[in-house]
């Protein structure tokens, strides 16, 4: 009797550990699996069942009735056999069992079919308080993969009774969706608090926040698959983010080894992620004092969570491990001491830091290495990693602009901030605006002669008094350095005005989604769809130029104006239906201009100083200066136009 008494409070006083093997697995509340235009029960390999369109008909609000499949394609799951087009609005209903996290998966994959090309489809996808994607595509998508096959992820605290998921085409396109999860997840999978990496605090209140996956990582081990995961979750290899390999070395030891601590289990992450990790290499010097590096793509409009997996299968004994844990070059985690931590080896341990959005100027990086103290021989362990983005203020998860159509308020530095930094976005902008009202008055000016002539009358008040302003013959030069047209602005001024560039502004935020490839992220979200993506680009790459720091970088007047004027007629073309070919991108002939007036398409334009006949005025010969045809303008085309400017010099 007394020595089971003397047992019994052992095991009591004791660290509690639940073996891997004896944990249940999570069973979800809610759990809705959907194999979108599906006709027959699709099961996967981790045992779930996705239910078919028929039985799913009730949770589903469209106003067509399209659905597509294939009897086989090179794709890993039969969700990817079938499919829902939608060309208005269409919205899925889900009727919640209990409040709380869930898993929220969009499985995509653009299969062939005779009723609409969806590698084309561009929609938003929007709850009702998220917007989960927008202007979504899938080849626009700079992490798909090659095969077009792509999930999205998200974890969203979900409160209401009745959840909803509801998809937008944009104009003229369409909508489409393979399959949907929605499920439950555990409420202790995030916790409100975590480590705010700079400055070093706490951060407060992450259950407000919406979470998009970005990356789920199995360092040193394979692909764990959503069998292996309770959550249905899969964790890919290290190997495609692991910087210079060299540096370090996989280990692994038996599942049946790793020991779960009290308050954590499977859920957080399955034994297999803690059986493996990544170690340093033996460098083969007598000091070795390096990192091991991952790099990943993040987008700097949002504030990252990252959750660092430890596990100690490294030491045989406790306290010789000590290392660091860096973000993007700060310092995450300081001198860890996993078994003091966890008080033994083996035993499962993650750490939140969240990561601010001003910090994350070029991606992600995380680094390990040894720390300072004298304990043995340095080293550094990292065994899992996961990436998750943050919902930004305007609740998005993709893009400035939240289900409402609010749109992220970006921060000044100052009333001079804006003022000074965003003038040449400013005037770029307006000259556009400018351009096309110069195009519409050209179009609609009078047909009499004279009228024609009098250049000045309908266009610019530039060199209003100058009547020969058509002719060849004008021998002043049209810009003079001393009309003030510019103001030059030193770095020096710039950086008092902007309080050393302390806080983002119109121009820093358009050209930080320019510079990631994604203009269409800003569109008003009334004007996507009816947008060329070639014109934006094109104006954005002339914006650029503009906000050069030093004036002899930025363009001429003229320059602007023919980048404006290319702009435009990439955006006519697409207007009228007819998208510029740029594989057939040839300067016509000035006795062809007229022929191809119907087609301003048909008509590029080159810069102002290509050497060909078609960038230089026609020259009118002696004695017919004053003749009413001389030098006609294309009727259709501004870019006759813009010639009249293109010796301007002024920045």
């Amino acid at each position: 009797m007394a020595l089971l008494l003397v047992l019994l409070f052992s095991i009591l006083a004791s660290p509690t550990f639940i073996l891997s093997a004896s944990s249940p697995p999570f069973t979800p509340q809610d759990n809705f699996l959907i194999d979108c235009g599906a006709t027959n029960k699709a099961t996967l390999p981790d045992g779930r069942a996705f239910k078919t369109e028929s039985e799913s008909t009730q949770q589903l609000k469209a106003d067509d009735d399209n659905k597509v499949s294939v009897d086989k394609a090179d794709v890993p799951s039969p969700l990817y056999l079938t499919a829902r087009i939608f060309k208005s609005d269409a919205t899925y209903t889900f009727h919640m069992a209990r409040p709380g996290w869930h898993w929220i998966r969009l499985h995509f994959y653009p299969l062939s079919n005779s009723m609409f090309d969806l590698q084309k489809a561009t929609f938003n996808v929007m709850t009702q308080k998220y917007t989960l994607l927008h202007s979504f595509n899938v080849n626009e998508n700079k992490n798909n993969t090659k095969n077009q096959i792509f999930m999205k992820e998200y974890l969203l605290n979900i409160t209401e009774q009745q959840f909803s998921i509801k998809f937008s085409p944009m104009k003229n396109s369409a909508a489409f969706i393979n399959a949907i999860e929605v499920v439950s997840a555990p409420d202790n999978l995030i916790t409100d608090t975590a480590n705010n990496l700079q400055p070093a605090s706490q951060f407060q209140g992450l259950s407000k926040f919406g979470y998009e996956t970005m990356y789920r990582l199995n360092m040193g081990g394979p692909l764990v698959t959503s069998t292996n995961d309770t959550l249905g979750r899969s964790w890919l290899p290290d190997d495609a983010y692991i910087k210079s390999k060299n540096m370090a070395k996989a280990t692994s030891i038996g599942t049946s080894t790793i020991k779960y601590p009290d308050g954590l289990t499977p859920q957080i992450a399955p034994p297999t992620i803690y059986a493996t990790a990544v170690q340093m290499a033996d460098a083969v010097v007598s000091n070795q004092n390096f990192n091991i590096t991952w790099n990943f793509q993040a987008e700097n409009a949002f504030a990252y969570l990252i959750r660092l997996h430890f596990c100690d299968i490294v030491s045989k004994s406790l306290g010789n491990l000590y290392f660091n844990v860096y973000i993007n070059g700060n310092m995450a985690i300081s001198d860890l001491d996993l078994s003091h931590t966890v008080n033994g080896l083996a035993i499962p341990y993650y750490k939140d830091i969240v990561v601010n959005a001003s910090l994350v100027s070029d991606g992600l990086s995380v680094q390990i290495g040894p720390s300072r103290m004298d304990n043995g021989a340095p080293n550094a362990i990292l065994n899992g990693l996961e990436v998750m983005k943050l919902s930004n203020s305007v609740d998005s998860l993709d893009g400035e602009f939240g289900v409402d159509g609010k749109k992220v308020e970006t921060g000044g530095g100052g009333p001079h901030r804006g003022a000074v930094a965003a003038v040449g976005f400013g005037l770029m902008f307006g000259a556009f605006v400018g351009l096309g009202a110069m195009v519409y008055k050209w179009r609609k000016r009078p047909q009499d002669w004279q009228k024609r002539n009098s250049f000045s009358s309908w266009l610019l008040p530039v060199h209003a008094a100058d009547t020969s302003f058509m002719s060849s013959k004008t021998s002043s030069n049209m810009y003079n350095s001393t009309l003030g047209l510019g103001r030059y602005f030193t770095f020096q001024e710039l950086q008092e005005a902007t309080n050393n560039f302390d806080s983002m502004n119109l121009a820093d935020w358009g050209m930080q989604w320019k510079r990631k490839g994604l203009l269409e992220k800003i569109i008003d979200p009334l004007l996507v769809g009816s947008i060329n993506p070639e014109s934006m680009k094109k104006f954005g790459e002339a914006a650029e130029k503009c906000l050069e720091e030093h004036g002899v970088d930025r363009p001429t007047m003229g320059d602007v104006l023919w980048n404006l004027e290319y702009a435009l007629q990439l955006q006519e073309a697409f207007t009228q239906g007819k998208p510029e070919d740029e594989s057939s991108s040839a300067v016509l002939p000035s006795t062809e201009v007229n022929a191809a007036a119907t087609s301003p398409a048909a008509v590029a334009v080159l810069p102002p100083n290509t050497p060909t006949s078609a960038s230089h005025p026609t020259t009118i010969p002696e004695g017919d200066e004053g003749s009413t045809n001389a030098h006609p303008i294309d009727d259709q085309s501004g870019t006759d136009i813009l010639a009249q400017f293109s010796n301007l010099n002024g920045r």
